[in-house]
C-alpha cells in the first residue's frame, strides 16, 4: 500500500513539474490558435512557399523567449541545422506562430527551445516541390 501512494505521488509530481507542448505544421493560424488545414506534408511552388509552425501550451509559456530551430535530415538520418528562429513571448499567451519558407524538397525537423536551451517539443515535416 505504502509504495502504491509513493506511485501516486510521484506520477502527480511529475505532472505538476512538466508543461505539455505541442507542435504543429499548417497553412495558417487562427485568432484563437486553431490550425487551418494542418499537416506534416507540403506541396511548394518552385520559387518556396510558407507554411506556419504553431505551437500551443497548455499551461502558458513558462519563458519569454523560444527559439525556433529547423534541421535537414539527411539520406542517412543526419540533422543538419539550417535555420535558427527567435520568437518573444507575452506571459498570457498559451499559443505562438511562427512562419517560415521553404525553397528545397526534404525531410525536415524543427525542434522548439526555451530562453534557457531547453528543449520543449519537436515534429517532423516532409516538402516535395510541385
Amino acid at each position: 500500500m505504502k509504495s502504491l501512494k509513493l506511485g501516486i505521488l510521484f506520477l502527480f509530481l511529475a505532472k505538476m513539474g512538466s508543461a505539455q507542448y505541442s507542435l504543429t505544421f499548417c497553412e495558417n493560424v487562427n485568432d484563437d490558435g486553431k490550425a487551418v488545414h494542418p499537416s506534416n506534408f507540403f506541396m511548394i511552388r518552385p520559387k518556396g512557399s510558407a507554411l506556419k509552425c504553431l505551437v500551443k501550451a497548455d499551461e502558458g509559456f513558462k519563458t519569454d523567449k523560444m527559439d525556433f530551430r529547423v534541421f535537414f535530415i539527411n539520406d542517412s538520418g543526419k540533422e543538419e541545422e539550417i535555420s535558427k528562429l527567435p520568437q518573444k513571448l507575452e506571459p498570457k499567451w498559451n499559443f505562438t506562430w511562427k512562419e517560415l519558407v521553404f525553397f528545397d524538397s526534404g525531410n525536415y525537423r524543427v525542434k522548439v527551445y526555451d530562453s534557457n536551451g531547453l528543449y520543449l517539443t519537436s515534429a517532423n515535416l516532409n516538402i516535395k516541390q510541385q
